[in-house]
């Protein structure tokens, strides 16, 4: 007898799905073993690659221990960037298993429910492996804290900015985030000089 099951649902309330995707998660075959589970520097660089919304996917589910809502998703980034989001980090992880520094045993980050209680065809939530929740979760605190002194950090950072207020590709955008430091280098320097020394939480001129 297989012990390989379908089901399919249709109707029920959204707290179901979360308490179900809650027991899938602790099931042995949603576990990943030593040999297969990414390095923090496999999920860091996964995690520079991929789009600000494909980060934004990760984030959610790395906060909620292995488990993102579609809904929250949609209402902070926009109707619509789901797709994007899912395709970046399908493409990263292509990438990174294809030049050996993804383990093939992960295809991928995220595994969708696919349609959900908020529409046809709209997704309603996304699991991360439980081992892979850690993984990230440190790799996301070294992204934030930022390599002091890193050039592609700068870089890095600078493309996410680019890319995130246009519609170029991140190839592009690296490429003028590249540019846009070469040429101001120097009015940069002057900057980092003599900036103001002010609590990065408060705006400057606040009391």
């Amino acid at each position: 007898m297989s012990d390989a099951y379908t089901l399919h649902i249709t109707g029920a309330p959204p707290e179901w799905f979360d308490k179900m995707h809650a027991l899938l998660a602790q099931l042995p075959a949603g576990t990943l073993t030593a040999d297969d589970t990414p390095t923090v520097e496999a999920a860091f660089e996964l995690f520079t690659r991929v789009t600000p919304d494909a980060k934004h996917l990760i984030r959610l589910a790395v906060a909620g221990n292995g488990h993102a809502l579609g809904a929250d998703f949609r209402a902070q980034r926009g109707e619509g960037r789901l797709n994007g989001a899912t395709t970046s980090l399908t493409r990263a992880a292509r990438t990174l298993t294809e030049q050996g520094r993804w383990p093939p045993s992960v295809p991928g980050v995220l595994t969708s429910t696919k349609a959900g209680p908020e529409g046809y065809r709209k997704t309603h939530a996304f699991t991360m492996v439980p081992a892979l929740v850690p993984v990230f979760r440190t790799a996301i605190q070294q992204y934030d804290k930022g390599p002091a002194g890193d050039p592609q950090a700068a870089i890095d950072r600078l493309a996410e900015v680019f890319e995130n207020l246009g519609s170029c590709t991140r190839e592009a955008a690296s490429q003028a985030a590249r540019d846009f430091l070469q040429r101001h280098a120097d009015d940069l320097a002057a900057w980092l000089a003599h900036r103001p020394h002010t609590d990065p939480q408060q705006p400057e001129g606040a009391s």
